[in-house]
């Protein structure tokens, strides 16, 4: 591409030498043409009034100087028509040596070609991404699908009914060399699936081994805001950290589970001699110990109001199929790191809201395993949750949207509606969340979310022309001789203003195709896209081969040498006519 480049600069250099000589031998036809280039480029410029309001949709230049035009990794937003033709943006690019060579040359050589380049746009720099659509709209076959066949980093997926696994498990293993996990208590995708016992993540002889106790009884204690006395989820979640940090120090190889800790809980006297065994330790210090004795205060019907309340959050292990999935682990959820591991969590929605205990469980210990290897964003991992909602309000993913950035972490929450949004996050946790993510909005049906929609795109500034026209006749008689008269008026006005419209009205945003999606992002003006289907992209996710790569250049380098002969053939002209 760098000689395309070169070819490309020779002709705008011909081109300028024989303008230049021109210019010398007729100034006047030279200097008026200028002239009138410069009126239209004025004119052109303010066109767009801004006295009531800037708001306005992004165009490809404002795409092109993000990076999201043909980019090679992020969120695909769809395809954008680009229409116009503008020089001197290809110009300056050609000009620029910190612009890539073949996005320079391309760009410029856009100018000349037919058909408009339909770029597909994409979220190559979005930290987190938060998609808003209601149910059958195509989150999956716009989104999350495409995401995942282009996107060779690691990534954890929430697949409620398998066919995420389906449609790209194979694709991932084959294309990027991905390990795939399959994550399938209820086997809904295959016969053999993985499992992941949490506690294996946990070194009893790591300082941080009680940090990590907690955290899973905070991951597996569900909280609403809404609760009267919170009181009880607080004295739940400090049960089973304690049984956990005593099944961690004390469990035999086989049997340091999740089952082994509902066991204890579950078994009266069993679950006395742990508390006995945990306040005779001195395991970590001395904090084991404290543990056990903080579990001892609780008496009488505390005691019974806390464990019925420690029980109901542990009721999903209560099953054969997920005490067989997190029974022992057949991988390390650290391997997400590396870049090239998928793990897919499967659970079927007949069997969702018993087990959103287990799916809050992974995510909160594929979060740990992650952030636990330390400071790095060479290898990125996306988790990619579907149904957002159904996690319920988990600090875990609180923590990972405003502080794991460092780590890798990056968030695809998906939503159906602003009001799902902040039913899932109390308390002004749905505006952390807005301000921290990209927002993609399409299908919009409810009044909430369209609101939304239309006060973030903004308001322009249009010109509204009105007038009106009137007209009479009077007749005057006379009984004398003289004849009558007769006079006719008619009038015309127009006059004009300037208002403030909103850029699209809610009522507009709701009746949008359901494929037109509306993208917020940080820096650029609001982007709208028409967004893709997996299945009418058959190319999506598909390196080009090496004749696709050789064609495409033999293409551009003819292209180049095309426009330098012509560039040539037009100074030689020129120097023709001089003589």
């Amino acid at each position: 591409m760098k000689l395309c480049r070169l070819l490309v600069l020779t002709a705008i250099i011909s081109m300028a030498f024989a303008l230049a000589l021109l210019a010398v031998r007729f100034p006047w036809p030279v200097l008026l043409g200028l002239i009138i280039w410069a009126f239209v480029e004025a004119k052109r410029k303010y066109t767009r009034l801004t006295t009531l309001g800037s708001a306005r949709w992004a165009d490809c230049d404002d795409l092109r100087r993000a990076g999201m035009l043909d980019a090679k990794t992020g969120l695909i937003l769809g395809r954008i028509t680009d229409t116009r033709r503008n020089v001197w943006p290809a110009l300056k690019a050609l000009f620029n040596p910190r612009v890539a060579s073949d996005v320079a040359v391309e760009e410029f050589l856009a100018l000349f070609r037919k058909k408009p380049a339909e770029a597909l746009v994409r979220l190559p720099k979005a930290v987190h991404t938060a998609v808003f659509a209601p149910t059958g709209v195509g989150k999956g076959v716009s989104c999350v699908i495409p995401f995942l066949q282009t996107c060779p980093e690691s990534c954890v997926v929430i697949d409620f009914k398998g066919e995420l696994a389906k449609l790209t498990g194979n694709h991932r293993r084959e294309k990027f060399g991905h390990k795939v996990v399959i994550l399938d208590p209820f086997r809904v995708v295959t016969q053999k699936p993985d499992s992941f016992n949490p506690l294996d993540c946990i070194d009893k002889d790591s300082p941080l081994a009680i940090d990590d106790c907690r955290d899973l009884a905070a991951a597996i204690v569900v909280r609403t805001g809404e609760e009267k006395e919170p009181q009880w989820n607080d004295s739940a979640e400090a049960w089973i950290a304690a049984m956990v940090a005593c099944v961690v120090q004390y469990g035999e190889p086989g049997q340091r589970s999740l089952q082994t800790m509902r066991m204890l809980l579950s078994d009266p006297q069993k679950m006395q001699k742990a508390i006995e065994l945990m306040c005779k330790s001195d395991a970590w210090e001395g904090m084991l110990s404290r543990m056990g004795h903080g579990l001892t205060r609780y008496v009488d019907r505390e005691l019974g109001s806390t464990l019925t309340t420690t029980n109901r959050h542990l009721r999903f292990l209560d099953t054969i199929a997920v005490a067989q999935s997190t029974s022992k682990s057949s991988f390390d959820p650290a391997e997400l790191r590396n870049g090239k591991t998928t793990v897919y969590l499967v659970l079927p929605p007949e069997h969702f809201r018993a087990q959103s205990g287990l799916l809050r469980l992974w995510i909160g210990s594929m979060l740990r395993a992650v952030v636990r290897g330390g400071l790095q964003e060479e290898n990125k991992t996306h988790f990619v949750l579907d149904e957002a909602a159904s996690l319920g309000h988990l600090e875990a993913l609180d923590d990972a949207l405003d502080k794991y950035r460092g780590y890798g972490v990056r968030l695809q929450y998906y939503w159906q509606s602003m009001g799902q949004l902040k039913k899932a996050c109390p308390e002004g946790g749905d505006q952390t969340l807005l301000s921290n993510t990209t927002q993609i909005f399409f299908g919009c049906n409810d009044q909430q979310t369209a609101e939304y929609v239309s006060a973030r795109l903004g308001e322009e500034t249009i010109v509204v022309d009105s007038g009106g026209s009137s007209n009479g006749m009077s007749r005057q008689e006379s009984n004398g001789a003289a004849p009558g008269s007769t006079t006719y008026s008619w009038n015309q006005n127009s006059n004009w203003s300037q208002q403030a419209r909103k850029l699209l009205k809610p009522e507009e945003v709701a009746a949008l195709p359901q494929n037109v999606a509306i993208t917020f992002t940080p820096g650029v003006p609001p982007i709208c896209t028409r967004l893709i289907r997996y299945y009418e992209e058959p190319a999506l996710g598909e390196m080009p081969g090496f004749f696709q790569r050789a064609w495409k250049q033999i293409r551009t380098t003819a292209e180049c040498v095309t426009l330098l002969l012509t560039a040539v053939l037009m100074a030689g002209v020129v120097m023709q006519l001089l003589k």
